[in-house]
């Protein structure tokens, strides 16, 4: 069968380009070539005329005609060389007469005596076919009847959906359109009280100095008469001694206060008002802030990687320093350079908090490190892998990372927030109580996650908050 088509598409080629004819020409000698063969021989010769190149009979453009019947046979020979590649196995070069029914592939008898698919079950090609257009034909009528059946509706659902978004985003925006407007109102008039009583005592100052200072003239000046008048003789001395004496009474009137009592309470009760306030807009961020967070993780700490010098608590929620050294098992978990702890869950991804207790203790540290942290070394090499807020025995704060770098805090903190962003890279710490931002790390995180605690006083407790 072969042979048969290798002997067709040689009679369909060309004997000029060798390939399968392309719009066959036929001479007068009767022999066939590609009309592009024959066009560029014809173009070539200078009298415009040429040989027949199996014959040397000569041509001219004129005789030539169209072989409509070799035209087609190339056709079929060009069929049958492409499906004579379609049929055939690459690898081994024979016809793909069976069908793995494991694999779903076709398979010459050489591919299905290999141990690749030797224990699989085959068919014949014709056999799996039928088979598997009966198969096609009942799924194609029982998508066609699900084709008819489908009428989807879950774009109302979105819709609905998308429509409470927008209504609640316009809801927050008006809500703190109008906070914001309620707040700087309630700004001006509190900031406005404060500077006309501002402007008061200031006039009031102005007026007690200009009382002082008269004052102190008047008792400069009477002193120096009394002590001219004082030695004079008897009838010197009483001849205006009437008008020493209304000085020295003009000299003991008191100086007024410097600033009057009604004024005093007054800005009393505008600074009671403003730590009022100042106290219920950070009650109301910690509140809002609560509210909002979702984050709060559960964190325990890990015994296991507790050092020899910590103690933790049953609970596994506080850790102390003890007056000695445990003796525990030194495990490749466990902290043995530093008296350092872990919690035991870690993070690989999303954003988390904790909350620490340290109260007014020092010598502790609190924050996370990665997994790889080294814990038989002394802390100052394991830092490069710990990103921690420290209060030192001197009560110097400091950012506890490779280089360590020292911080000031403008207020102690007793209870510390650790929030961990691990997709964004960011360690941030919050004085819990008001949530101002202490510290913040970026960084860029590639293992799990930990919270880390690092102690070294025994008058400070470490608790974690619930």
């Amino acid at each position: 069968m072969a042979a048969l088509g290798e002997r067709l598409q040689a009679e369909a080629s060309c004997s000029v380009c060798l390939e399968l004819f392309s719009e066959p020409v036929l001479t007068e000698c009767g022999h066939s070539f590609c009309r592009h063969c024959l066009a560029t021989l014809l173009e070539a010769s200078t009298t415009g005329a040429a040989a027949c190149p199996l014959c040397r009979t000569p041509l001219g453009p004129s005789s030539l005609r169209p072989n409509r019947v070799l035209s087609s046979v190339a056709a079929l020979a060009a069929e049958l060389e492409a499906e004579a590649g379609r049929s055939r196995c690459r690898e081994h070069g024979e016809a793909l007469g069976l069908f793995c029914e494991s694999c779903r592939c076709l398979l010459c008898p050489l591919c299905w005596d290999s141990p690749r698919h030797r224990q699989h079950r085959a068919r014949p090609a014709q056999e799996a076919a039928q088979r598997l257009r009966e198969v096609l034909q009942s799924d194609l009528v029982l998508l066609q009847k699900e084709k008819e059946d489908f009428k989807p509706g879950g774009e109302k659902q979105s819709d609905a959906l998308l429509s409470k978004v927008a209504v609640e985003q316009q809801r927050l925006k008006d809500t703190f359109e109008q906070l914001q407007q309620f707040l700087q109102e309630q700004k001006g008039v509190l900031l406005a009280q404060l500077d006309q009583a501002h402007e008061e005592l200031a006039k009031q100052r102005s007026q007690y100095i200009s009382r002082a200072s008269e004052r102190r003239s008047l008792l400069d000046m009477v002193i120096a008469e009394l002590e001219k008048k004082r030695d004079q003789p008897a009838v010197e001395f009483l001849m205006d001694v009437g008008r020493t004496l209304s000085s020295c009474e003009a000299a003991k009137v008191p100086v007024p206060e410097p600033v009057s009592p009604e004024l005093q309470r007054h800005v009393g009760n505008l600074c009671e008002m403003s730590q009022l306030v100042t106290a219920t807009v950070a009650s109301f961020r910690v509140k809002v802030l609560s509210e909002m967070d979702r984050e709060r993780a559960k964190v325990a700490l890990d015994p296991e990687t507790a050092s020899p010098d910590l103690l933790v608590s049953e609970d596994c929620r506080s850790v102390r320093l003890g007056d000695r050294q445990q003796n525990l098992p030194s495990t490749p978990k466990r902290f043995t350079g530093s008296p350092s702890v872990l919690g035991s869950q870690g993070f690989t991804s999303g954003r988390h908090y904790w909350e620490v207790e340290v109260g007014k203790g020092d010598s502790w540290a609190v924050g996370v490190a990665v997994d790889s942290v080294q814990r038989k070394e002394s802390l100052s090499t394991a830092m490069g892998k710990i990103w921690a807020l420290r209060l030192d025995w001197d009560r110097q704060y400091t950012a506890l990372h490779m280089p360590p770098t020292p911080l000031v805090l403008k207020e102690e903190p007793r209870r510390i927030r650790v929030h961990l962003d691990y997709e964004g890279g960011q360690v941030t710490f919050y004085n819990a109580e008001n949530m101002v931002q202490l510290l913040q790390y970026k960084a860029s995180f590639t293992e799990r996650v930990f919270p880390y605690f690092w102690l070294w006083s025994q008058e400070t407790i470490i608790q974690l908050c619930g």
